[in-house]
């Protein structure tokens, strides 16, 4: 084991973001002692607890998100009591932490440092989830108890100092982890690729741009009629985009309900592209999840995915709202296979160098040290 870092003790807290939560405190843990706090009560699932290494601790809270005055003082006094159980050096939370977040500010500002990773730093055209970020009172509590905020791209910087109000020297810059924890979900690991599968994952919200998607899909048919394209996820009802399935749907598999971890893994092993076709965005927790499974990715030219896609060797950047360009990249990689095998070969490799936990983890503690 590395030898211990100056910063012996730091606590994990999210309301959310489990797989990130767990693969980033398993790194951790190779240099310092880590407690993590996760909701037991909200998707957090036995092949959670299952991936999270013996040397972190893991203490299971009850997360509650209606407005209950009762239920959540219950559960900011399991908070505090967890806090002052184990009074770590570092308290690392994400997305603000929690709406309620803020009642504990008393007991917590002048003994704990508070580090903030801010995974969006604002509300998302169509996000139904996240307006909770829009809100002025929640990004006036995270300027108190944050000293230091995490985003995962340079360009997130400048974002999120315009949104929250804050200083660019009080945010740091840490690229989103590859998602390889996906594949200890997977109850079918033998799944072949199939050479013609084109995949849209994630939430299906307008700034996600389905329909340029499925624009794009039309397209590629013309050229290649045998192409498949998968779209899987939750959100908007997928009758909402039927005027644009001009082809019929014969060649799409629709998935349109949260995926679980477990086909989630399957259908990016299945599929030989991942295609991002968003309007705007932050950054994608999908880009690491195709990296992991060797996929390389047509991604729009937005917010920080210029920093993660390299163009050309892991995948292709396209101009936003442009089926056109999408579909062009598209029937290339079809026809090309041996492109895929390569981009895909070059994706893999960064989840060992600038998307590996490790290096990450070694980061993150930088931080912790500079703000202590």
């Amino acid at each position: 084991m590395p030898q211990k870092n100056k910063i012996n003790k730091v606590l994990l807290f999210s309301s959310g973001w489990h797989e990130y939560m767990i693969e980033l405190a398993n790194a951790l843990s190779e240099y310092t002692h880590v407690i993590l706090v996760l909701p037991e009560n909200h998707k957090l699932t036995p092949k959670h607890i299952e991936r999270i290494n013996p040397k972190v601790i893991f203490e299971p809270f009850y997360v509650i998100f209606h407005k209950s005055i009762r239920d959540n003082f219950r559960m900011l006094a399991q908070l505090y009591k967890i806090f002052s159980k184990h009074k770590p050096q570092i308290i690392h939370i994400q997305g603000n932490g929690h709406n309620n977040f803020h009642y504990l500010l008393p007991f917590l500002t002048f003994r704990h440092t508070i580090i903030n990773t801010i995974h969006d730093p604002d509300y998302h055209i169509g996000d139904k989830v996240s307006l909770v970020q829009k809100r002025k009172l929640t990004k006036f509590w995270s300027r108190l108890y944050t000293r230091h905020y995490i985003v995962h791209g340079k360009f997130l910087i400048r974002e999120l100092s315009k949104s929250y109000g804050v200083s660019e020297t009080k945010i740091s810059t840490i690229h989103h982890g590859h998602f390889g924890i996906y594949k200890h979900f997977q109850t079918n690991k033998d799944i072949p690729e199939d050479p013609k599968m084109v995949l849209f994952f994630g939430r299906i919200w307008k700034y996600k741009g389905l329909e340029y998607f499925i624009k794009a899909a039309n397209l590629v048919m013309e050229t290649i009629r045998d192409a498949k394209f998968v779209i899987a996820g939750q959100g908007d009802d997928i009758r909402d985009y039927d005027q644009f399935f001009t082809k019929g749907k014969s060649n799409f598999v629709i998935k349109n309900y949260r995926i679980p971890m477990e086909e989630a893994g399957e259908i990016y092993q299945q599929s030989a592209i991942v295609v991002l076709p968003y309007i705007e965005a932050t950054q994608s927790g999908i880009i690491p999840v195709a990296y992991a499974y060797g996929k390389p990715v047509i991604a729009s030219r937005v917010g920080a995915i210029p920093e993660i896609v390299d163009d050309g060797v892991t995948g292709f950047l396209v101009d936003p709202m442009n089926e056109y360009q999408i579909a062009e990249k598209i029937i290339y990689l079809l026809k090309n296979h041996e492109v895929i095998n390569k981009m895909g070969n070059e994706a893999f490799k960064k989840t060992d160098t600038d998307l590996s936990w490790d290096s990450i983890a070694k980061k993150t503690l930088e931080i912790y040290e500079e703000n202590r």
